[in-house]
């Protein structure tokens, strides 16, 4: 099947607005919009951003196809577990990944047991995420 494949330079998304640094959702320009429209993607519309010089990848949606062409913002954390600086050159290229069936979480302090909704809690917490 054709795919978007796209190599652009990353900034990080905190350049334009600190709003979304905790997503995972990236910046694309418009010319990656209309190649996906041409296209039968899957939705919602995923994506693999690989550092193909240090062998890292991840995975992550789109928030806006408004960044300058040639050019993807992505989160600064994402940018650290990329194993990149600004500048960097990334590949990015559309996927499907299957959906998850079951999540088994584990809370990190006690604190989380007196929790009155703790559902609410994290549904909020994961609301900016793919």
């Amino acid at each position: 099947p054709e795919c978007l494949c796209q190599y652009c330079r990353s900034s990080s998304i905190q350049l334009i607005t600190k709003n979304y640094q905790k997503g995972d959702k990236i910046l694309l320009p418009p010319s990656a919009f209309d190649t996906l429209a041409r296209l039968q993607v899957d939705y919602p519309m995923l994506f693999r951003l690989e550092n193909t010089e240090k062998g890292t990848q991840t995975h992550c949606g789109v928030l806006e196809f408004t960044a300058e062409e040639g050019t993807c913002f992505i989160p600064f954390w994402m940018m650290q577990n990329l194993l990149i600086e600004e500048g960097a050159l990334l590949t990015v290229v559309n996927v499907s990944l299957p959906k998850a069936t079951f999540v088994k979480l584990q809370p990190q302090h006690v604190d989380f047991l007196e929790i009155t909704n703790p559902r609410a809690v994290l549904e909020h917490a994961l609301r900016n995420r793919s």
